[in-house]
């Protein structure tokens, strides 16, 4: 429980719960941050199966007809692209959110054909045949798949048609309007004819209105989906049906999906796709045993370019990945065993017209520091794994060992600059925070419980404690053995000196044990208040106003402690509201001799 910052290791901010009254006794399923094109955002909450949004500043209601759709229990994937949040859990059809309405992510099409009469006159229809389609169509006035033809119309000289029975959708299906085609003979072109500006009208009278726009063709629906996607204005998605299929939509329109419009990756049997995330300029696609990065030089998908990783690892986990300095960071799997985090590196790949440059996509391994802890993560529930990157920092979440749900975080710090020339990132691990999933809304960082509580926290509060209790924030540096040649000489380990930040009236913890001691060694308080005069306690001009020391430079005597090798420790002694904050340190001993 510390964070490393310019160089210092302090004890990490504490976490409030955000909202006052639970979302029922539901575990986390979810956790996102809707915007509309005027910056307005609204958080949505997956939880027992349901939708919820925040309403106010603390309460969260249930999205309208949001209620029991996704399986509780089931992770939701969600996409953010033209004010909707497009949301789906693998399990059923998936579903997308405006901020007002609920309603089905693609447009369905009609199952039933037109029926109706013909009458002999009111009209000035030619003498033929005539066929009639309809198709729903949605508040962005997307169509879908046309219905069935219908039977033949056969109409005389000045005669109408009077339709009857056109379809009317469900209110989930998201349809605001319907649309009518006319074609003369069964093989004709079937032109649009009207405009239905509702979804209630089941009746229209035809008197041979004036033709139009040519019916769609294939408008098909998204899959049922458990990971998507941005990338040129196109979503990408996983086909729970057909697992090693990559869907995408047709370009600025995120409803509809085309009957090929899909990639197969990996094999479909072993090796099943389980995520897609965006990276450079492509979609990068995580399949259990391998990544694929579909290469896209341009929108037009005959351009696309599948490019496999050089690496022998793949992923397990759609919400665990994220981007950082120019690569991306994957939960890897190594013939089905966890193998902790791998970071993919490359630079942009170049297509000419004989050959695809691909040298440059690789992968390597970037837990080799943590790599004994990474092996406590449950593999039954590296699916669970969720990543967010805030302020230069991957919040990872995880399930380890001997737990059923995420109660470990990880936060992998590349922001770090200072403390080491070679160290480009630190990792630390955080107890005490259940969170299932993480968002970012109105700058600030939540999460969603990963027990069932029905809450959502703000971490990175300034409380330095986890809604009212306290944090046990301890670090113990490495082993220091003395200057090189010194390894193997005991020591008289004499006294350390360590600048503190005086951050407020209480101690810390100090202590130090020889090596590779298992105990807690021997310990010292040190004092943080900061000192000086207090306000208003003092009369006006009659002494020097002192506001305390921020820091002081504190020096403990170590004494007794020999051995070859000393390892030190900082504590908030596992105290609500109290932290501390280590700049540096230093020690000196003397050399006994080697033994």
């Amino acid at each position: 429980n510390v964070v490393f910052t310019n160089g210092a290791v302090s004890t990490r901010a504490g976490s409030t719960k955000f909202n006052t009254t639970a979302i029922g006794s539901f575990v986390g399923d979810g956790i996102y941050t809707s915007r509309d094109n005027t910056g307005a955002e609204t958080m949505v909450v997956f939880a027992g199966g349901t939708g919820w949004y925040l309403t106010g500043t603390s309460t969260f209601a249930t999205i309208p007809s949001a209620q029991s759709v996704f399986t509780a229990g089931v992770r939701v994937a969600t996409a953010q692209y033209e004010n909707h949040l497009f949301a789906g859990n693998g399990g059923v059809t998936p579903y997308k959110y405006n901020g007002a309405h609920w309603t089905r992510h693609g447009v369905p099409s009609v199952a039933s054909a037109l029926t109706g009469t013909v009458s002999a006159t009111g009209g000035t229809y030619p003498a033929a045949t005539f066929y009639f389609k309809t198709v729903f169509v949605n508040s962005a006035t997307v169509e879908g798949d046309v219905s069935p033809i219908s039977t033949g119309f056969v109409v005389s000289a000045n005669g109408s048609v009077e339709l009857t029975g056109i379809p009317v959708a469900p209110t989930s299906h998201g349809v605001s309007s319907r649309r009518i085609y006319r074609a003369s003979g069964a093989a004709g072109t079937f032109q649009r004819i009207a405009t239905i500006a509702d979804n209630t009208t089941t009746v229209y009278s035809d008197t041979y209105q004036p033709a139009g726009a040519t019916a769609p063709s294939d408008n098909g629906e998204p899959p049922k989906y458990s990971t998507i996607c941005l990338h040129q204005n196109r979503l990408f998605c996983n086909d729970t049906a057909n697992p090693n299929y990559v869907w995408y939509s047709e370009i600025t329109e995120p409803f509809t999906f085309k009957a090929t419009s899909f990639r197969p990756i990996g094999d479909g049997s072993f090796d099943l796709v389980k995520g897609v995330f965006v990276y450079e300029n492509g979609v990068m696609v995580q399949c259990e045993r391998s990544c694929t990065l579909i290469y896209m030089p341009s929108t037009d998908p005959t351009d696309w370019v599948d490019i496999r990783i050089r690496s022998q690892y793949g992923s397990k986990s759609p919400f665990g990945s994220f981007l950082y300095k120019n690569k991306a960071m994957i939960p890897a799997m190594e013939n089905t065993k966890f193998a902790g985090f791998a970071s993919i590196s490359g630079s942009s790949l170049d297509p000419t017209a004989s050959a695809l440059d691909v040298a440059t996509a690789g992968g390597e391994l970037s837990s080799d520091r943590i790599e004994p802890n990474m092996f406590d993560i449950d593999e039954t529930y590296v699916g669970n794994i969720s990543s967010l990157v805030f302020k230069n920092k991957a919040y990872i979440t995880v399930t380890e060992a001997g737990s059923t749900t995420n109660g470990r975080i990880w936060i992998f710090d590349f922001s770090i600059s200072n403390l080491n020339k070679s160290q480009s990132a630190s990792w630390s691990p955080l107890s005490g925070l259940n969170a299932a999933q993480f968002t970012v809304f109105n700058g600030k960082l939540y999460y969603v419980s990963s027990t069932a509580t029905g809450f959502v926290y703000q971490l990175e509060a300034t409380a330095f404690s986890d809604d009212a209790t306290a944090i046990n924030s301890t670090f113990w540096t490495k082993e220091f053995a003395g200057i090189p040649g010194h390894e193997n000489h005991d020591k008289d380990f004499r006294q350390a000196n360590l600048l503190v930040e005086k951050t407020g009236s209480y101690p810390m913890q100090f202590g130090w044990r020889v090596d590779s001691d298992i105990g807690e060694g021997l310990t010292q308080n040190i004092d943080l208040t900061p000192g000086g005069e207090v306000w208003n306690t003092k009369n006006w001009g009659e002494f020097n106003w002192d506001a305390g020391q921020g820091q002081e430079d504190v020096r403990v005597f170590l004494g007794p402690a020999r051995g070859k090798r000393i390892q030190f420790k900082f504590s908030n002694m596992v105290t609500l509201a109290q932290r501390f904050k280590v700049h540096w340190m230093t020690f000196t001993y003397n050399l006994k001799g080697k033994r």
